[in-house]
């Protein structure tokens, strides 16, 4: 953690850092785009685990049920938006507190 208490992920980035990188261009930073894929992977993995389906690397997927498969995708996308959800309310919050905090100020001043 930095002094100001953000994440500083590799490179240069802190997590707001990269959060306005990628919200603004709609990619993933290029230090970091090694990392999407084996990142989702795990995700994927991990969600099946919570369906049910442990082995779920390892399985032949052509043999399950459409519906068991569609279950891990549309979970994985569902934490997904819950996360951005959260990261946009979270961004919101901070900014109202700051611009409440700046409007206060001058008050305080006189």
């Amino acid at each position: 953690m930095s002094e100001n208490n953000e994440i500083v992920l590799s490179g240069s980035y802190t997590l707001p850092d990269l959060m306005k990188a990628t919200s603004s261009t709609g990619l993933v930073p290029r230090e970091l785009q090694q990392y999407v894929y084996p990142a989702l992977e795990e995700f994927k993995n991990e969600m099946a685990a919570e369906l049910g389906l442990p082995d779920y690397a390892n399985i032949d997927k052509g043999e399950l049920p459409s519906r068991q498969n569609g279950k891990v995708g549309g979970g994985m996308t569902k934490k997904m938006v819950a996360f951005a959800e959260a990261v946009l309310a979270w961004n919101y919050k901070n900014k109202m507190l700051q611009n409440q905090g700046n409007s206060a100020q001058p008050a305080l001043e006189k």
